[in-house]
């Protein structure tokens, strides 16, 4: 017989994933953002965030593989993995300082066994990138004593709804394939007031919304060094695409604030056209002994210059890469009389050279990750991860950000698609 019933825990997954499409624009506040397609997400979940974001050259029975799906396999279990973040940002250049808090639903992912020990597929919906920005610009009108200013706003993002699956071929070897969904749009408003002429306000909303199908094959395989210890390598690759892309610009002249506040559009304008996504290519290694400890580090390196954005250009992007490192230790995860010994701890640190630059200058990322996971019954778990960074300057009077940001999410592990044999 089954072991619990299908249907209504399959039709919660389906509804929290839909939940986490709406919250995930909620989540990340950065200036930079205003170039390219954002600030841009890796495919991390909570207990890899705890370890600096590694998971390329790692794989974990107890938890779903969203950095590369051909470690999938080693998920023998039912899993659903959601998370939660808050971010507070402290953004300063030269004298001026602002803080900012983002936050919301971040992910829902869900995995189950085709063959245990053999093939696993996946499905899940999460953040690609973020836009949130703020820029305000002093205007002088030429011909009239008006002076005013115009407001850059920007928000959006694009997320990805997902499919993976991951194969034992042969030995540890494993390979993966994810293909996604890439959708979401991308909004920046332009606002001019001008100082003594309150009466109206114009507005240019600049909408462009992307939609296109995405491809990543990876590669994993593990070399036993011991009985229990494995030097595991794993790589994906992510290929150069074209997104299709619809813009949408809006002229509109708005009344001010009042019980009848009006708006009139004055003109407006549709047109399709394809983006050009660089490729990414990651590798990672780790050496792991099962639910015991673990140590890897990842590499990634994207040719942001190879970018065309909707206008043609490649709006200053650079070449980017990032470095991150970290492990995990768990002191015996068998142990009847520690819970604290059934925990897992973890430590990890991120660099990253970003796709952003201002004034010929490339921006920066890097940090400090911390984690825990909290046993629970079924071999599930609560994680959380905290993260301290900062990127960005206030050299040449550019803007840093010192930010914080805790996640924390819940692993459910079930044997819901096995069936039970009695003797």
């Amino acid at each position: 017989m089954k072991v619990c019933s299908i249907l209504p825990k399959a039709f919660l997954l389906m509804g929290l994933l839909g939940l986490a499409v709406s919250a995930q624009a909620q989540i990340g506040v950065s200036p930079y953002s205003s170039q390219g397609l954002g600030n841009m997400i890796r495919p991390t979940l909570v207990h890899n965030q705890g370890m600096g974001g590694i998971g390329i050259g790692s794989g974990n029975a107890l938890f779903i593989n969203y950095a590369n799906p051909s470690f999938l396999y080693k998920n023998n279990l039912s899993s659903f993995d959601i998370a939660f973040s808050v971010e507070q940002n402290n953004m300063q250049r030269e004298e001026e300082s602002i803080s900012r808090t983002s936050g919301g639903l971040r992910y829902g992912v869900f995995s189950f066994p085709i063959i245990p020990n053999r093939w696993t597929v996946s499905l899940g919906v999460a953040p690609f990138s973020v836009v949130d920005y703020r820029i305000e610009e002093t205007l002088t009108i030429s011909g009239t004593s008006n002076a005013g200013i115009q407001i850059i706003d920007g928000d959006g993002g694009l997320n990805v709804a997902s499919f993976a699956t991951g194969l034992r071929v042969v030995g540890n070897l494993g390979l993966g394939l994810r293909v996604s969904y890439l959708f979401g749009p991308i909004t920046e408003t332009r606002t001019v007031l001008v100082n003594g002429l309150l009466a109206q306000r114009t507005e240019l909303e600049d909408q462009i919304y992307y939609s296109d199908l995405l491809f990543e094959p990876s590669i994993s395989y593990g070399i036993k060094l011991g009985s229990q210890t494995l030097l595991n390598l794993g790589a994906t690759f992510q290929p150069e695409m074209q997104i299709r892309a619809t813009r949408e610009v809006t002229l509109s002249s708005i009344a001010p604030t009042s019980p009848v506040a009006r708006s009139e559009r004055l003109d407006s304008l549709s047109v399709q056209r394809g983006v050009t996504l660089p490729s990414r290519l990651g590798v990672g290694i780790s050496v792991e002994k099962s639910l015991k400890y673990l140590i890897g580090v990842d590499f990634l390196t994207q040719p942001w210059e190879d970018y065309q954005s909707f206008s043609g250009s490649n709006d200053g992007m650079r070449n980017s890469y990032e470095l991150l490192v970290g492990g995990q230790i768990i002191p015996n995860i068998t142990s009847i009389n520690s819970y604290l010994a059934r925990m897992a701890y973890r430590v990890g640190f991120f660099y990253r050279n970003t796709p952003f630059a201002v004034e010929n200058r490339q921006i920066t990322d890097f940090g400090l990750n911390i984690g825990f996971s909290l046993p629970m019954s079924n071999l599930s778990s609560t994680n959380i991860s905290l993260e301290a960074g900062r990127r960005g300057t206030t050299d040449g009077g550019l803007i840093r950000e010192d930010y914080f940001k805790i996640s924390a999410g819940i692993t459910f592990n079930d044997r819901w698609f096995i069936r039970r044999k009695f003797n």
